[in-house]
């Protein structure tokens, strides 16, 4: 799929992104199994959706996962200072998979 539409597609490796706080640059351990260890974070989700950090911000917690993630890949640009007000109030974007195809095609 990502050939067809020139994408470059990377596996990333993405344990604790979920339970480390993004605003709080909290470092993100990778998970090993046959050497399983506790870390402790700084924030927590408080609930379905909503995660909190040290400093009592409220954010979307699948955003803080998907910020965490793009810290783990190294990615430039994946700084609080950039992304901390997205993180708070995410905008939804319906994909219109019809309409980009007579774009792509045109």
């Amino acid at each position: 799929m990502c050939d067809r539409y020139g994408l470059t597609y990377i596996e990333q490796e993405e344990s604790y992104t979920s339970k480390a706080s993004f605003l709080d640059g909290d470092r993100i351990p990778v998970y090993n199994a046959n050497n399983p260890n506790e870390y402790s974070f700084s924030g927590k989700r408080v609930k379905r959706g909503l995660y909190k950090t040290k400093q009592n911000k409220l954010i979307n917690a699948d955003c803080n996962g998907a910020a965490n993630i793009g810290v783990k890949s190294n990615l430039n640009g994946f700084t609080p200072d950039r992304l901390e007000a997205s993180l708070a109030m995410p905008l939804r974007v319906k994909f219109d998979v019809d309409l980009s195809r007579q774009i792509c095609s045109a």
